[in-house]
């Protein structure tokens, strides 16, 4: 019996401990995670904050559904879109819904046809 001791004695007292390895493996994940995960997601939510602060009427936007349109009011959470003049559409949307404001260069980008083999021939 003291033969097995003894062994197991000899054992536990030449592994080092593997605690302070754990601790760097998770300060190692926990690292990547913020750098990968948290960092990036927070740099979009001030990004998207700082669209939606910057609205004002008259904005050319889509929303996040894909919807055109222009602002024609703008309230605390509410944005009211004109979507179509001669029929005269308005649709109230929750400011959140804006994904982005058309800027002048996007509205060329659409009003042009499409370049490459496959566009009609004038």
């Amino acid at each position: 019996m003291s033969w097995n001791i003894l062994l197991l004695a000899d054992a536990a007292a030449g592994q080092p401990d593997p605690m302070p390895q754990l601790v760097l493996w998770m300060m190692i994940i926990g690292g990547f995670m913020y750098f990968m995960v948290i960092r990036p997601q927070r740099r979009e939510q001030k990004e998207k904050d700082a669209l939606l602060s910057a609205l004002k009427k008259d904005d050319r936007v889509v929303t996040t559904g894909g919807m055109f349109g222009t602002i024609a009011s703008i309230k605390d959470d509410e944005v009211t879109l004109r979507i179509d003049d001669k029929a005269k559409v308005q649709v109230r949307f929750q400011k959140a819904a804006i994904a982005r404001v058309i800027t002048g260069k996007d509205d060329d980008s659409e009003s042009k046809p499409p370049a490459g083999p496959d566009a009609p021939k004038s």
